[in-house]
């Protein structure tokens, strides 16, 4: 069963998505910031995320650019934003981010983009960090 972990610091966003996923027979991990993040992720390795954009402390921009400079992270990041412009679609895959998508969240596209990310073959096409 692939592993997910969903950031996000709206409560009722995590619950939607998580509800989501289980339902299409994805284990999930919810977290409310980027700082609990990054200990899910080295825990327990997801093979997918999904991050909002804006969250307070560690950010969404500031997390995808942290997990893309890892060594042992290797997963698809997702970003999801109420921000849709293209300035900052641009900027969450300048940081790292694999695709952006648009909040509010349509289950069958964020279902469809989740499966495609995790398509054998796909996961692991993370583009390297500076340090790698």
């Amino acid at each position: 069963m692939k592993h997910v972990l969903v950031i996000d610091d709206e409560a009722p966003v995590r619950l939607l998505l998580q509800k989501i996923l289980e339902s299409a027979g994805y284990r999930v991990t919810t977290v409310a910031d980027g700082t609990s993040a990054l200990k899910a992720a080295h825990e327990d390795p997801p093979d997918l995320a999904i991050c909002d954009l804006l969250m307070p402390g560690l950010d969404g921009l500031t997390l995808c650019t942290m997990f893309k400079r890892s060594r042992t992270f290797k997963a698809p990041i997702l970003v999801l934003s109420g921000h849709v412009s293209e300035k900052d679609a641009a900027a969450a895959l300048r940081a790292g981010a694999d695709a952006f998508i648009p909040k509010p969240v349509e289950r069958e596209k964020l279902l469809a983009a989740v499966a495609e990310w995790l398509a054998p073959g796909k996961s692991g096409l993370k583009k390297p960090g500076p340090d790698e």
